[in-house]
């Protein structure tokens, strides 16, 4: 495991688990190279339970303003998008991109026996299995169908079960700028020096030989990071936010292109079981003035034909609020993709609010066909090999 100085920005390599399955892992490395390498699939994990009825909201629906009193979103302050739906003001930014076509919500979203505990839902997500038993997350299944260690990052400082693989550990980064590998001087040619050298007297030689390539291509990769970040030129105003600033960080690779193919980047703060109406707003502003703020960075780097960005949240919330103008963990939510591949519109049903499971919103959509979409139709990867079954696309891609 190497990491720079200041541990900020991590990379590592798993010995252990690159002696377990190398062969496979290497012919997967050479059927990878026939893969779509131009498309990107951005990922946004909404942390903590986003409320999707008062994010799309049912504004002519009397059970869910006689469920929620105090928070429901008003009638006149609703951003229509249907006759009977529409988004929370907070999203008004989001609305150019409604009207170009670009932004598609995918209501009803959960799986099967839904869980309302953060961990196991998050577990569920990013496992793609609603037993929660894989080690081994969506997008580290798929690092390793391509067979490379730099295919896939998170921003942050801890990697998501979604990113595990059983072959490689892929990076996460917590500032682009801190991207690199660095030895003492002293250390840097020798390392260099032993890493040019053939592998010789090991008695597996094929995989000592392999790991050795590894670590050459990790540090090829963060000297090609550091070189290629000049070609970024700032195309849009960000606001100033830790996801923002991710988000700035990933049109920045983007427009560097570095290989990456995922990109993993997560905001906080949703599980409102208290003064949702003054938290909610906020964070739906946050993800929306971001993400609108990337749309337009990505257009002005050249590359938003290429990228495709699909959000999250482990569960919806409860139908009725509770006693601290909040909401309390539920089932159902929704999920939404926007860029330029995406057919925008809603899709799925909107759970009938008439009809709860323990007073909860029931589940219509399941998510991996989501996921299978993202992987069918836009990165071109058999969905059966990563999600273990066939799930029916749907139709919010091009």
């Amino acid at each position: 495991r190497t990491s720079n100085s200041s541990a900020s920005s991590v990379f590592a390599v798993q010995p252990g688990a690159a002696s377990a399955g190398m062969p496979g892992f290497l012919e997967r490395t050479a059927r990878a190279a026939g893969a779509e390498r131009g498309k990107i699939l951005v990922v946004v994990q909404l942390s903590g339970g986003n409320d999707g009825l008062n994010t799309l909201v049912p504004y002519t629906n009397g059970a869910y303003y006689a469920a929620r009193p105090l928070i429901a979103v008003s009638k006149k302050d609703v951003l229509p998008l249907s006759s009977d739906l529409g988004f929370h003001p907070a999203l008004k930014p989001w609305m150019g991109l409604w009207d170009s076509g670009e932004l598609a919500v995918v209501q009803g979203v959960g799986y099967p026996n839904p869980n309302r505990s953060h961990f196991e839902s998050m577990a569920i997500w990013h496992s793609a299995d609603p037993l929660a038993r894989q080690t081994e997350g969506w997008i580290g299944k798929l690092a390793d169908q391509w067979g490379d260690p730099f295919c896939a990052t998170n921003f942050g400082n801890t990697t998501p079960l979604a990113l595990r693989s059983s072959e490689v550990i892929l990076p996460s980064i917590d500032s682009v700028d801190r991207f690199q590998l660095k030895l003492e001087p002293k250390l840097d040619a020798a390392y260099r020096e032993l890493l040019s050298q053939p592998v010789e007297g090991y008695s597996d030689k094929g995989k000592t030989e392999l790991l050795r390539k590894n670590l050459v291509q990790t540090l090829g990769n963060t000297a090609r990071v550091q070189k290629n970040l000049a070609k970024y030129k700032a195309g849009a105003a960000y606001p100033k936010s830790g996801f923002a600033s991710n988000l700035r960080d990933v049109a920045r690779l983007i427009a560097a292109d570095v290989g990456l193919r995922v990109y993993y980047v997560s905001l906080g703060g949703f599980d409102t079981h208290a003064g949702q109406p003054v938290d909610h707003p906020e964070l739906l502003g946050a993800l929306s003035s971001g993400l609108s703020a990337f749309r337009s960075d990505l257009e002005k780097q050249g590359r938003s034909d290429d990228v495709v960005v699909i959000g999250f949240s482990e569960f919806g919330r409860r139908l009725a609020e509770n006693a601290s103008a909040g909401t309390d963990h539920g089932k159902a939510g929704l999920m939404f993709a926007l860029g330029k591949g995406v057919k925008g519109g809603l899709y799925g049903a909107y759970p009938d609010l008439e009809k709860l499971d323990d007073g909860d919103p029931v589940m219509t959509t399941d998510f991996r066909q989501v996921y299978a979409t993202a992987l069918d139709k836009w990165l071109n990867i058999p969905s059966c090999d990563i999600l273990g079954a066939k799930f029916a696309p749907m139709n919010f891609l091009k």
